[in-house]
């Protein structure tokens, strides 16, 4: 260590050392943070995943950041249904596209109801 910097192999060699593993997670396209009051979303960002000693904490740098109201989710391009619900009721229920909108769309856009309807023939 000369003058307190340290090159990238002693820092690597130190941190395995004190039993800490260092990975990248690649193709990360969107890191969301949901708070009660708002949601905040880093699009695009550098994702690294350190494991000191069996405990997993993960490193979020760079990226867009884009803040939303609480509990906000993406909807279907032109539609008023949640991707993420719909894809709940079908999964859940086996009904096809269509049918799954429709039921979300009778039972007031909550997926539990509308998953409860579809199979109970309501």
């Amino acid at each position: 260590m000369m003058n307190g910097r340290m090159n990238e192999r002693q820092i690597r060699r130190m941190m395995q050392q004190a039993g800490i593993k260092s990975s990248d997670m690649d193709g990360v396209v969107q890191v969301d943070f949901i708070f009660p009051e708002k949601k905040v979303s880093v699009k695009n960002p550098q994702v690294t995943i350190l494991d000191i000693q069996g405990t997993r904490t993960y490193q979020v740098v760079g990226g867009e950041e884009v803040t939303g109201a609480a509990g906000e989710v993406p909807k279907t391009q032109n539609s008023d249904i949640n991707e993420e619900d719909l894809n709940l009721v079908m999964q859940k229920t086996g009904v096809d596209r269509e049918k799954a909108a429709e039921a979300l769309r009778k039972n007031g856009y909550k997926p539990a109801e509308a998953i409860i309807a579809l199979m109970t023939g309501k």
